[in-house]
């Protein structure tokens, strides 16, 4: 797959997480449904259903530890947005338009221009860089 299809999945998984436990979380269900309807229409009322299933498990895990139930609604997300951009390419200008809009409905924070980040570890040490939120749970 297209390694930009593969990132704009991974920016929709999370996104689309993110979002569901805000107070535009309607109209993110309503987007991505949409998106679904346009792309896939004999998929769109389980996305439907599982948007549903999907904002009820995030306002849980918001309440609690929940990082790992975060994390597989995200994987869950992001696969589900491969199987869509991998079957329909075309629907990547779309996808893309909708977490824009939907960024900028909620008040997404946005960042204009470049980044460049550069980072050196030697012997043991680690770099963790992130151009925005970054959560790391080492065991």
């Amino acid at each position: 797959m297209d390694p930009y299809l593969l990132t704009l999945a991974g920016t929709a998984g999370t996104s689309v997480v993110t979002l569901l436990v805000t107070d535009g979380w309607q109209q993110t269900k309503d987007g991505v449904v949409a998106l679904w309807r346009r792309f896939q229409p004999e998929a769109a009322d389980d996305v439907d259903r599982e948007l549903e299933a999907s904002r009820r498990t995030a306002l849980e895990a918001a309440e609690g530890d929940g990082h790992g139930a975060t994390a597989r609604l995200e994987g869950h997300w992001c696969a589900r947005a491969m199987t869509l951009l991998s079957e329909h390419p075309q629907a990547a200008a779309e996808l893309e338009a909708l977490l824009a809009r939907l960024a900028r409905e909620n008040g997404a924070q946005q960042v204009d221009g470049g980044i460049h980040m550069q980072a050196r570890a030697t012997g043991h040490g680690r770099v963790y860089q992130a151009a925005r939120d970054q959560h790391i749970t080492e065991r």
